[in-house]
Order: structure tokens, then sequence, then C-alpha cells
């Protein structure tokens, strides 16, 4: 019997950028062409690599080059961008190749192949006034780190190119969260840091410098009523947590709400920073060859891939 081939599994999660409102002008309403012709003209202006500190890391992301080629899917100009980034600033690690080569602050560890699509989207109210965004769908391989491409190309959209994903409002979320009677899976983590000298034996505490407690708390919920999970979702942090992440997922639909207190320096007291997004988390096989034969990083396979996973998303979601 032949053995089967293994595969793996692309992710496909796509995002929706803020939207837009517009009325016509006077040469008519913006068309997808010029809404594309304007991405190409801001990374055509792109002259220099941009860096970017991850949090409370040592280590910086650098976006060293974004490229695009244009594709139409389904009569829709899009474009497909391909983006080259690496990490520096690494002050602990080492390559092995014949030999160990430790890793300096100023070695570079990246990859050219982080792909994201960009779909626009125009959506008439009436036959003046209309809605435009983007939906921008990131392309995450298996030879990627979980998240990678995603930071990446937040990275790009966000900041280069300027065009805010969607920040969603909590209430939104439950408004659409209450027509469901019980909630598939709800996940909740839990992250608190705090200082007490007073820990430290009385012995050494002369020559105590510094330190912290750190605590975290995961919570899984299933089936859940939609009036628990709104009663639990609003809750705060507690005294012992700093920080709150939920996750609720439904089906391909996946919610991310972030709760933290922060510092306000200028006003010495702590202030609820709160965000939420939506994501759909599309997805694609790939096979054993396809991955040996470097089909994964070829641009018609990726288009395939991509165009079937936003196929899916506009039947799904009545974009």
């Amino acid at each position: 019997m032949k053995e089967k081939e293994k595969s793996y599994k692309i992710k496909i999660p796509i995002f929706t950028t803020e939207m837009f409102d517009d009325t016509d002008g006077l040469f008519g309403r913006m068309t997808y062409s010029e809404m594309i012709d304007g991405l190409k003209t801001k990374i055509n202006s792109i002259q220099s690599e941009s860096s970017f500190d991850n949090r409370n890391k040592t280590k910086k992301t650098v976006i060293s080059k974004v490229n695009f080629t244009e594709h139409t899917i389904g009569e829709v100009p899009s474009l497909l961008l391909q983006v080259s980034a690496y990490s520096t600033n690494i002050t602990d690690g080492y390559f092995e190749a014949t030999e160990k080569i430790t890793i300096q602050k100023d070695n570079k560890l990246g990859s050219e192949t982080n792909f994201v699509l960009i779909y626009p989207i125009i959506k008439g109210i009436d036959s003046q006034n209309y809605t435009r965004h983007f939906l921008i769908v990131m392309y995450e391989d298996p030879t990627k780190d979980n998240g990678s491409v995603i930071k990446i190309g937040k990275i790009v959209v966000n900041q280069l190119l300027g065009i805010p994903i969607q920040n969603i409002k909590l209430p939104t979320i439950l408004d659409e969260l209450k027509s469901l009677k019980e909630i598939p899976e709800l996940q909740i983590k839990y992250y608190g840091t705090r200082y007490d000298k007073n820990e430290i034996d009385v012995k050494y505490q002369e020559f105590y410098q510094s330190g912290r407690i750190t605590k975290s708390k995961e919570d899984y919920f299933k089936n859940m009523p939609f009036e628990k999970v709104e009663e639990i979702i609003k809750e705060p942090c507690g005294e012992e947590y700093q920080t709150k992440k939920t996750k609720v997922i439904w089906g391909k639909t996946e919610y991310k709400i972030s709760k933290e207190m922060v510092q306000n320096l200028k006003e010495a007291k702590e202030e609820l920073k709160e965000t939420a997004e939506k994501i759909f988390n599309m997805s694609a096989p790939i096979t054993q060859t396809e991955l040996d034969e470097k089909a994964v990083h070829n641009q018609e396979f990726i288009i395939e891939k991509l165009s079937g996973a936003l196929t899916n998303y506009l039947s799904s979601y009545n974009e």
C-alpha cells in the first residue's frame, strides 16, 4: 500500500482596513484601478529601509524592500506584495552549517518571501455615496513562524502604506455575537507583573537592586451562552493582572480583544487601553512535493491559493 503523502496547511488570514466614506467627485466615483494606483505610488515612493522595535524586546524588525505584481481576481485589480524583511540587534543565538557561528548584534536574519495580497472593495450606499476599503490577505506558508507574516504585513500596510487595519469597538463585536445562543470557543489569557521588595529576606535587602514577580493564567471555554460571554469579556483584568487578552472563535471568524492597564506618566495614573480586531481565518493545503519543488513561493501558485480563499470569503461574508 502506497504511503499517503504528507501535507501541510497554508494559513490565509484576511483583515479589513478602515473604511472611507466618499461621494462622486468631478470625474465620478473612485475606481478599483485608482485605488490600486494610489498604493503603487506609495510603494514606489519608499526610498529606504524602515526599522521597527519589537515591544519589550531588543530585536528589531526591518522592512528592507517591497516589490509588487498586479493581478486581476474576478475582474478586480489587486496587488501582490513581496516583502523582504529581516531581524537584527539579536544579542543571543547562533547559526550552524559546516561550523557554528555566533550571531552578532549587527547580523541580519530574514526572508525575501513574505507575501501579502491587497484587494480593493467599493460598496455603494446610493448612486452618489459609497464606501471603500481594502481586504488584506496574508500568505503564511509552512516555512514561516506562526504570526511572522501577519506582523510584517501589518507593518507594511499600517505604517508604510498608511491604510490602517480596522480596529473595531467592543460594542460592535458584542452586537455581532448576540445572534448566537452559544459561543463555540472562548479563550482568555491574563498577564500580571508586580514589584515587591518586602518579599526579599531582610538579610538580603541591603544588596537588592531590582526584581519582579510575573503571573499568568489561561482559561478556555466551549459552548458558553452569549450572556455569560458578554459578562466575562466586560470584566476588568483584576488586581493581580494588568493585561487581559480575549479570543472568540466562531467558525472561520476570530475576534481578538485586548485590555491593558498602562501608566499615564503625565497625569501619574493608570488608564485602560482597549483594542479589538476581527480576523477571517482561511487556509489552503500544500503537499510535501509542492514544498520540496519550491512551488510554495511561486507567484502563480500563491495567487491560486489566495484567490480561492478570497472567493470563499467574499461569498460567505457578502462583501
